[in-house]
């Protein structure tokens, strides 16, 4: 049974579900911000785990103050303000895309609240090598976004993707146009791509961590990222089944994966 709560923390209103027994498991989602995206992989994870999931402050059911720019260390407090909220210290923590890259800013900042971190496909692209070629298509799409408009915006985005059909990509494309878009891509998206995370901090803090990618997402700029994540944290690097969104789109193996690299 799925429960519903939620937890007032520096002027918004965060909604969790949470649901199952067991250790603590938090999931962070990336773009688009709530905790709808990991519906199935939750229900999967419940037996094993107490796992909750939750809005990002602005998105879906939380409230927030939609003319401000995401801040990434404030993201970092709201997901302790939750682990907080369940009544527990510390959680496993899982992070896709932006969700990752906040969970690296936990590590960073907040290296107490984390049991172990499975950071999956972090949009960090100021650690590659081409990292300012990948800033230049962000900034790119973002100003197509304020001449054109989301759905433009997010088909030039949307073709940074590796691991998907072009008819599927299509279909993500739109069905990302979402009432969360527009905060998205007007208040996230820059400060997303501009994250640069504190790697040696993290390994300076000890936090366990799995750095992980997907095995469809090869070649992609925010695949690249995970095996330097790992290498500079001391962290293993694994690969996971699927595209950037297989917990969404296949969550079966997905979810077997992030069980063995939780153990």
């Amino acid at each position: 049974m799925i429960t519903t709560a939620s937890v007032h923390n520096e002027g918004a209103q965060i909604v969790y579900d949470h649901q199952g027994s067991g250790p603590l498991l938090l999931l962070i989602s990336g773009g688009g911000g709530d905790a709808a995206r990991h519906r199935r992989l939750a229900a999967l994870l419940a037996e094993e785990y107490t796992v909750v999931s939750y809005d990002r402050r602005c998105n879906s059911r939380s409230s927030g103050d939609l003319t401000r720019n995401m801040d990434m260390a404030q993201q970092a407090r709201d997901a302790v303000a939750v682990i907080h909220a369940m009544g527990h210290e510390r959680a496993y923590v899982f992070g896709n895309s932006c969700g990752a890259s906040i969970g690296l800013e936990l590590a960073a900042h907040h290296p107490w609240t984390i049991t172990k971190l499975i950071a999956h496909e972090a949009p960090v692209m100021s650690i590659l090598p081409d990292g300012r070629f990948w800033q230049t298509f962000m900034d790119g799409a973002h100003d197509t976004y304020v001449k054109e408009g989301d759905v433009a915006a997010m088909k030039v985005f949307h073709s940074s993707f590796v691991g998907f059909e072009e008819s599927t990509v299509a279909r993500i494309s739109a069905e990302n146009i979402t009432p969360n878009s527009q905060f998205f891509l007007s208040r996230e998206f820059l400060p997303i791509t501009y994250y640069v995370p504190e790697l040696d901090r993290i390994r300076a803090n000890g936090v366990a961590v799995v750095s992980a990618a997907g095995s469809a997402s090869a070649g992609a700029f925010y695949a690249r990222t995970a095996p330097i994540i790992a290498e500079r944290t001391g962290c293993p690097f694994v690969e996971f089944p699927g595209n950037h969104i297989a917990f969404i789109n296949d969550p079966e193996p997905f979810a077997q994966a992030l069980r063995d690299a939780l153990r």
